[in-house]
């Protein structure tokens, strides 16, 4: 695979997501490059500390007075030099420095040598080879006999630093100064190395027996050490450690020969990631682990996913493309923690290339023993699921997870798409959720029945758990989809759809005038653009069979259609219940109810009846009645599911979501005008209408509050709006607005006037005005939009209290004579007040 490794890093990362990493004792522990156990344990053992903001600072130099300080403790055990303060020594230059213990100390045992006989340098930084030096003579060289003084000190220095192991890992030129992170390295490198001594004329690091010495963490830090198979780890029960079981069967302390300590407790960190691989474990005590870590030597690890993993022949397992001999006396597969009692031969054969278990799937292949063979194949397969619900601590996921029994990242939101592989996969017990990568695009290719091209790359899909079936709804060429993907192979398939940018309303169809008469249709597109197009001579426009499909859009019958554009000539296909283009159902309906949702509308696939809600970001096409003429726009769902109840004529194409029916794509048809909404768009206008021309169309302008800012509407409307007076607006899909006059309203069943209140009840919400009610009682509730503005400056105002007006000519009692100040709008059969526009200064000015 292309891009196996950053594949495999991610799933590799799966495992210790919530558990090795989860709580970095450093600030800047991203820095850090060296690997964590380097720096935890020298930290856990007190070599090494941050400092008091937190940070480690990796990049740091080093002193030469601190890396005294760090071998002191390294050779002691013991952080506190101060007993050898005042020791003689011939270095003029550390008389009170802080670390003048540390330096005496390393110097009486000729681990350190000044820059002169008198002078030492303790705040000049240190090389790594300076630093390997020191290490060399703590591992027991004498720096005489040893070579390491003198003209050829550098080049024996790096000899044997790299004899001993010391330089592994040690990324930095060794003759500047040292990082912090680097001196880490050499000294973690130097515990784990066997101490030398001169015998026989030559320095050795094993004893008579052929044994090897104790290693500097053994002898001087008195640290002990298993060599095993590390089988278990599980965490303590309402503890952050964990509990580590090593079967050291076949081994022995190379010291003593007595069997090795296998069991451990109170482990701070999470090794799950290195079970089944042979492990050394640092410590000195069963609950006193410093350190578990991979015997790389000793360990062969290869990481792949399934789709990359099949034998070759019966001894050899090919894994991205290499061979490995499998050790087929001895071998075992674990699955999801389980042990699956299957030789690794005849496990790889039924799931090869992750037939029945997903090509997804990730894979280790390990060899733990001296004969280097792959014995062991340790499996993780996951489930792919839609995240429907986020809790404050759980999710639903297909399923309930709470996160005392699931690890799940708290960036997780509805319809997010994880991972969840077996909790038998982790120490701590707990399932764990993986937020997974999408992708979003057309499909421009098509390879077999499980690849497509997307933006110029291939995806494969994946098999089913436990099937050998590609995914159900393969997307066809043409669709706009969102993949979902696992370590790069397609899990899922969602809105295997055509964009909202591919469909358009047909409006009529016909021929032109003019030579060849060619076929035309009247069309509006998804983004509110209405034009008169040219169709492809093959198109079955008029609706006429061709190989039995009747498909096609009708001359003459506004419909939903799907489009495709060759030429500059457009090819039309019309939306139905066999032309679903992904979406999962059609609905459709005449004499309609819409009031929030659309009332029983008919899902033609299933062939049942159910109420169907209106998609937020759904494009819905609308022909509605204006001054007697047909009128065509595009609105939101949102738009339409707030408008006032009213009949329509339904055509949608609907989604599915927890159960629920969403339109997506959606053409609603209506005799009348489009109504306004239950939560309706009104407006206070602080200055007359203008009209202006751009690029030749002629648009009306007005300045107006609409109860939280002051906005200068667009319309193509030929209205014209007083200033001062209120009006209902819209805003459709390209920006402008549509307005409709509220005065113009004013009939035997709807009212809007300037007028005054009478009285007010602020409990009941009841209020009576001069003019006549319209057959019912007038009543402000929450649905009532109220606008509060200053009409003598023309601005809106914030929040103000309803009075009743003032009675200026002071007769006792307001009626018609005295100064208005509000605006009101109702309609009969509604049990409030639409808008009522309050006057801060209790007189609206005319």
């Amino acid at each position: 695979m292309k891009n196996l490794k950053k594949v495999l890093a991610l799933v590799l990362a799966f495992a210790c997501a919530f558990t090795m990493f989860a709580g970095a004792a450093f600030t800047d522990q991203a820095d850090i490059k060296v690997d964590s156990d380097v720096v935890d344990t020298l930290v856990s053992l007190g070599v090494i500390e941050g400092f008091e903001d937190g940070s480690f600072q990796p990049n740091g130099t080093v002193t030469r007075a601190q890396m005294a300080k760090m071998i002191y403790v390294l050779r002691t055990g013991n952080s506190d030099a101060s007993a050898y303060n005042d020791d003689k020594t011939s270095f003029t230059d550390i008389g009170t420095h802080w670390a003048r213990g540390y330096i005496k100390y390393c110097q009486s045992l000729n681990i350190i040598a000044g820059k002169s006989t008198t002078k030492f340098d303790p705040n000049g930084n240190v090389t790594a080879q300076e630093a390997a030096k020191m290490l060399l003579v703590t591992l027991g060289y004498d720096a005489q006999k040893a070579g390491l003084v003198g003209a050829g000190w550098a080049s024996k220095t790096n000899a044997l630093a790299d004899e001993n192991g010391l330089l592994e890992n040690v990324n930095t030129s060794f003759t500047a100064a040292c990082p912090r992170q680097y001196a880490a390295q050499l000294i973690y490198n130097a515990i784990d190395a066997a101490t030398v001594v001169w015998r026989d004329d030559a320095y050795t690091n094993q004893n008579y027996n052929g044994k090897d010495n104790q290693t500097i963490g053994e002898k001087y830090m008195g640290l002990s050490k298993t060599v095993g198979i590390l089988e278990e780890v599980t965490k303590d029960n309402d503890k952050d450690t964990y509990s580590l079981y090593v079967n050291t069967d076949k081994y022995e302390d190379e010291c003593s020969g007595k069997k090795l300590l296998n069991n451990f407790t109170k482990v701070s960190k999470d090794y799950s990631a290195l079970k089944y691989q042979k492990v050394k474990v640092l410590y000195k005590d069963k609950d006193k682990v410093f350190g578990v870590y991979a015997m790389t030597d000793d360990n062969t690890v290869v990481s792949a996913v399934m789709d990359q993993v099949k034998m070759d022949s019966a001894d050899k397992i090919k894994i991205d493309g290499t061979k490995y001999t499998v050790d087929t006396n001895n071998s075992t597969v674990y699955v999801n923690g389980k042990d699956t009692n299957t030789k690794i031969a005849v496990w790889v054969n039924a799931h090869s290339e992750g037939e029945n278990i997903g090509k997804a799937s990730t894979v280790q292949a390990i060899s733990n023993s001296s004969n280097n063979k792959i014995n062991i194949l340790k499996v993780t397969t996951f489930e792919t699921k839609k995240v429907t619900y986020v809790g404050k601590d759980y999710v639903n996921a297909g399923k309930k997870y709470e996160e005392d029994a699931a690890n799940f990242s708290s960036d997780l939101k509805k319809d997010d798409y994880v991972a969840i592989s077996a909790k038998e996969n982790y120490a701590d017990d707990k399932v764990l959720l993986t937020k997974l990568e999408t992708v979003e695009g057309k499909v421009t290719g098509i390879k077999g029945n499980d690849q497509v091209l997307i933006d110029g790359t291939w995806y494969t899909a994946d098999y089913k758990a436990n099937t050998n079936k590609v995914i159900d709804s393969w997307p066809s060429n043409g669709a706009t989809v969102k993949l979902v993907l696992l370590n790069g192979f397609v899990q899922l398939v969602d809105t295997v759809t055509v964009g909202s940018s591919d469909f358009a309303l047909v409006i009529e169809t016909g021929s032109s005038s003019g030579l060849g008469s060619s076929k035309v249709a009247d069309v509006l597109f998804a983004d509110g653009t209405r034009k008169t197009v040219e169709l492809d001579n093959d198109s079955e426009y008029k609706g006429t069979k061709k190989n039995g499909d009747t498909t096609y859009v009708e001359e003459s019958a506004p419909k939903l259609a799907t489009y495709e554009v060759s030429k500059g000539k457009y090819t039309f296909k019309a939306v139905s219940e066999k032309a679903l283009n992904g979406y999962d159902e059609y609905a459709t309906g005449g004499n309609l109810t819409i009031d929030g949702k659309v009332k029983s509308a008919t899902l033609k696939k299933a062939n049942t009846t159910a109420n169907v809600f209106m998609k937020d970001t759904g494009v819905v096409f609308v022909q509605y009645m204006k001054n007697g003429d047909y009128e065509y726009k595009v609105v939101t769902g949102k738009d339409a599911a707030n408008w006032k109840e009213t009949t329509i004529s339904l055509q949608a194409l609907v989604k599915k979501d927890s159960g629920v029916n969403y339109a997506e794509m959606a053409v609603v048809t209506m005799t009348n005008n489009i109504p306004g909404g239950s939560n309706s768009t009104y407006a206070f206008a602080l200055d007359d209408s203008y009209e202006k021309t751009i690029d030749g169309t002629k648009y009306t302008f007005v300045e107006a509050w609409n109860g939280s800012e002051a906005i200068t509407m667009k319309s193509e409307d030929k209205v014209s709006i007083a200033a001062r007076e209120a009006f209902e607006y819209s805003v459709n899909a390209d920006g402008t607005y549509d307005l409709t006059k509220l005065a113009g309203k004013d009939t035997a069943t709807q009212k809007y006037a300037v007028t005054q209140i009478t009285s007010y009840d602020k409990t009941s919400g009841e209020l009576t005005f001069v003019s006549v009610p319209v057959s019912k009682e007038y009543k402000i509730t929450k649905d009532t939009v109220v606008l509060y503005v200053d009409s003598d400056a023309k601005k809106g105002a914030g929040e103000f209290d309803i009075e009743t007006a003032i009675d200026t000519n002071n007769d006792g009692k307001i009626d018609a004579n005295d100064k208005a100040n509000v605006i009101y709008y109702s309609e009969s059969g509604d049990d409030y007040i639409r808008l009522i526009v309050v006057d801060t200064n209790n007189e609206m000015k005319q």
